[in-house]
């Protein structure tokens, strides 16, 4: 688990005029909430406990080994139609949680009416809990708040971790976390959250506890059902596992399966997509302890077939990782994955075609930067952008390229890293906020620590000047995350290591 002091949000409203024209500026009063008073952790208590997993490490050091050899929101319009220019700044950040305690996991989601919502952990030395805080538009950010927990063994010590947020159309959100009291076993737990109402009671996402369980990723479909996956270590077989359910408060939730292929090995790091018509896909990297090399490996869901069987998208042995897998309409997948080349650690893609089966795998790029690993946002209307970082003369900056599910990639275009021409560029997160907008968010490198950039594109003009989002001159943020809802309004996310621990909000008016 990453240690976290302050987490920050972006919220972006209608009619996002360039990005970085103007400077962030103090929020309208009563905005920003009162913090409580500061805490100390609580002293005398050993730390919870976090499971080490010797035997594949070794391979995730290798790849971070080549990572470094490789260093030396508007809404959707398409054309035609009529933007809203009225913004004009962002909001300096505001500050939530609990001063002196440590904050970690923050998630962030928009509802389609505009409301969102945070939500994080916060350890007081022994308990680790789940907070939350609602933003209403004009209105600001609500106190941040415990989520009120069920307690199987309530003088137990409590630990919650990798808590994800989903939202619908309307206002409600769905939070999913995994959750252990004292000497029980690890449950994954769900609650809604009803605007006006709260949140509902706790209930298991599954009959059976999910064993031991990491890298917890949760997304939603245009109908509400809820695709989970996620890693668990089996002591017997001493491998690790791709685990997967699907379902929704209201119907339940499916017994979970297994996904990923049978031979001995370590599974690492899923990522999930789904399409705007429901169609899921699942990546991965395995490392496979026959062959001794990660190799990335995808599955597919689909409502009349189910989920596939595992894939291999990566060439025989060539060590790959970071799978990064784009959901399509109709069941068309895009397949994305890093992979170590002759010199330089290289991007490589592979469609899949319903009906056709898998297409040739195509190199995106020769000479990735920092974080070594592209993301691609979900698709609307047959597109989305991928973007990865890109270095050039000792510095990298990131590059981005459209993808059609009918007619494959566009132009590459580098992101306008303007002011930020120095640094180092890394772990981007974009959305498209149509089929001709997206925006990303990302962390650069640059004298004094790391900061969070944006910028926007929109076809025919390319990228807009880059913004700083955290104000502070001496940060250390990393780590950002970007959602959108249905109407356009985004919300960025990200790990700030600041003077002043807590989370941060910022918004665009």
């Amino acid at each position: 688990m990453r240690n976290t002091v302050v987490m920050s949000v972006l919220v972006v409203g209608l009619g996002l005029s360039a990005c970085g024209e103007n400077p962030p500026q103090p929020p309208p009063p009563n905005f920003c909430p009162e913090r409580p008073a500061r805490q100390e952790p609580k002293p005398g208590q050993a730390p919870l406990l976090v499971r080490a997993r010797p035997r594949h490490q070794e391979w995730p050091a290798r790849r971070d080994l080549a990572r470094v050899t490789v260093s030396a929101l508007a809404r959707p319009q398409d054309a035609g139609e009529v933007g809203v220019e009225g913004r004009a700044w962002w909001a300096s950040p505001c500050l939530l949680g609990t001063p002196g305690l440590e904050t970690a996991t923050p998630q962030v989601a928009v509802a389609g009416d505009g409301h969102a919502m945070s939500v994080w952990t916060e350890n007081d030395g022994v308990h680790q809990a789940l907070w939350f805080s609602e933003y209403v538009p004009q209105t600001g950010w609500t106190s941040g708040a415990a989520v009120g927990l069920w307690r199987d063994f309530p003088e137990g010590v409590l630990r919650v971790r990798q808590p994800q947020l989903v939202a619908d159309g309307y206002s409600r959100m769905l939070a999913i976390w995994l959750q252990q009291e004292g000497p029980g076993a690890e449950q994954m737990w769900f609650s809604l959250h009803t605007r006006g109402e709260g949140w509902s009671k706790p209930e298991r996402v599954l009959t059976r506890p999910p064993g031991d369980a990491t890298d917890l990723e949760v997304v939603r479909d245009a109908a509400g059902i809820v695709t989970a996956a996620w890693t668990r270590f089996d002591g017997d077989t001493f491998s690790e596992n791709v685990w997967v359910t699907r379902g929704s408060p209201e119907t339940g939730f499916e017994d979970a399966r297994r996904i990923d292929t049978p031979t001995p090995g370590f599974s690492l790091e899923p990522q999930v997509s789904v399409s705007d018509d429901g169609h899921v896909a699942v990546g991965w990297t395995r490392f496979d302890e026959v062959e001794g090399i990660g190799m990335t490996w995808f599955s597919r869901w689909t409502p009349a077939g189910g989920w596939s069987a595992a894939e291999r998208a990566s060439a025989d042995g060539v060590e790959s990782f970071y799978a990064e897998p784009l959901a399509g309409p109709g069941g068309a997948v895009l397949a994305l994955w890093s992979s170590l080349g002759p010199v330089n650690v290289e991007l490589w893609a592979r469609p899949f075609v319903p009906g056709t089966g898998w297409g040739a795998p195509q190199r995106v790029e020769d000479a990735l930067g920092t974080s070594g690993m592209a993301q691609a946002s979900r698709e609307r209307g047959g597109r989305a952008m991928v973007v990865w970082p890109r270095v050039r003369a000792g510095f990298t900056r990131l590059s981005a390229q459209p993808y059609d599910f009918a007619h494959g990639f566009r132009e590459r275009q580098d992101v306008d890293a303007q002011p930020l021409t120095l640094g180092q560029a890394q772990d981007p997160q974009v959305v498209s906020l149509s089929r001709t907008h997206a925006l990303v968010v990302w962390s650069h490198q640059m004298a004094g620590g790391h900061r969070i950039a944006t910028s926007r594109y929109t076809l025919n003009q390319g990228w807009g000047r880059a913004l700083l989002l955290d104000t502070a001159p001496t940060a250390q943020s990393g780590l950002p995350w970007l959602s959108v809802g249905p109407t356009g309004v985004g919300v960025a996310t990200w790990l700030h290591r600041g003077e002043v621990p807590g989370l941060g909000v910022s918004v665009f008016q």
